[in-house]
């Protein structure tokens, strides 16, 4: 009797501590390998890559319009495990508020909306378009107290991103700058002879190293997007035009992640003519010869371009990116395809990474255009002006690989 107690006694004993299942736990879902960048104000924006930089103060004064951030595209993202990058504006989302500036308080409640429906959230980071707007040589250490404020801010709301990301690009007026070259090239011209700074350079680039390594150290993985110029600029082993830009080098291992924008629409706008998609093909070839699996790869613009009413044009450069890459494939912006492709063409995009081109679909796509030679030999003939620029001043241009 007393021995049936004891055994029955000691299998509830043994049931209760146990767990009650022996089964692994469910795996969390893989992400989607489409990342949209998302919640720019892109109505200011629009236009400063064709020569016209927005109004400074519009940074602040000009809410964003969030209307599009229906519970079906909520929906629609939780359904494939997307991330998003959305814009963070230091002073004006968080951070000290320059007086007499109105504070948006927008992003928490979209951020909470995200949560729930477990779509991952990148912070992108930016800071006022007066000081450039993305991270360049000039506004280190702006970057360098926006990190502190950001992290200050986001401990304050609750907030842990997915990763951080800094926009490593020319400063926004300089960009418009650029923008005008086939119009107005003596202004460009002009720009990079006084932009030219080896030593600013690498002050930058070591700068920049620093806040990467604040942000990992206080849990933020660290990611960056770039200008694919950049490849244009080490043909000939050093980094003058990306200097004359004032776009920070991201040395190699540095970030997680480095984002290279080959954004067709942006050639198309500059060239007049449409490079075709066998302009990304060429830059991923170089971007995985440098950054290997840390590069990932970014089309743009949405609605712009050759993608403007064709939403079969982004399509197939969205496969063309998933077959020659193995990380993310980022599309500026889910804003710009939302209003130019509605839901259901958002939905398509996401398909279309899963889809990765092949076999002649591929070949017909990566095989160079006459317009993508062109639109990099537009780039190379300036990273050449650029070279003669720095010899003109006496100053000799940082090598590629870096090592200042």
């Amino acid at each position: 009797m007393w021995k049936k107690v004891l055994a029955v006694a000691s299998a509830l004993l043994l049931s209760n501590a146990a767990p009650l299942s022996h089964a692994e736990p469910a795996a969390a879902p893989t992400p989607s390998r489409l990342v949209f960048a998302a919640a720019e104000e892109v109505s200011t924006l629009h236009g400063f890559t064709a020569g016209q930089a927005p109004d400074p103060e519009t940074y602040w004064t000009v809410p964003r319009d969030l209307s599009m951030y229906t519970p079906e595209l909520w929906q629609l993202l939780g359904d494939r495990h997307a991330r998003i990058s959305i814009n963070m504006r230091w002073q004006r989302d968080f951070g000290p508020i320059p007086a007499g500036k109105p504070h948006f308080d927008e992003l928490p409640a979209l951020l909470r909306t995200a949560e729930r429906n477990n779509v991952g959230v990148v912070a992108w980071l930016t800071v006022p378009y007066g000081d450039g707007y993305w991270a360049t040589e000039d506004n280190l250490a702006l970057h360098e107290q926006m990190v502190r404020d950001f992290d200050t801010w986001a401990r304050e709301i609750g907030f842990r991103p997915r990763q951080v990301l800094l926009d490593l690009e020319a400063p926004l007026a300089d960009t418009a700058t650029l923008g005008n070259l086939p119009r107005q090239p003596v202004p460009v011209v002009r720009m990079l002879g006084e932009n030219i700074d080896p030593a600013g350079q690498c002050a930058a680039m070591r700068g920049y190293e620093r806040v990467v390594a604040w942000l990992e150290d206080h849990g933020y993985p660290a990611t960056a997007a770039t200008y694919s110029f950049l490849f244009d600029d080490i043909t000939d082993g050093d980094t003058a035009f990306t200097d004359g830009l004032n776009m920070p080098l991201s040395r190699p291992g540095t970030f997680r992640e480095v984002a290279f924008m080959a954004m067709r629409s942006v050639y198309a706008g500059l060239l007049g003519t449409d490079p075709g998609p066998s302009i990304h093909a060429a830059y991923i070839q170089d971007m995985r010869r440098w950054y290997g699996d840390a590069a990932t790869f970014s089309l743009g613009e949405a609605g712009e371009g050759p993608y403007k009413d064709d939403l079969n044009e982004m399509i197939t450069d969205t496969r063309l990116a998933a077959a020659l890459t193995t990380g993310d494939v980022g599309i500026y912006s889910l804003d710009k395809a939302l209003a130019d492709y509605g839901l259901d063409g958002v939905a398509r995009l996401f398909d279309a990474v899963e889809a990765p081109l092949a076999g002649a679909e591929l070949e017909r796509a990566s095989t160079l255009s006459p317009g993508a030679i062109a639109a990099r030999g537009l780039i190379g003939a300036e990273n050449i002006l650029a070279g003669a620029l720095a010899a003109g001043v006496s100053r000799q241009p940082n090598s590629w690989p870096p090592s200042c």
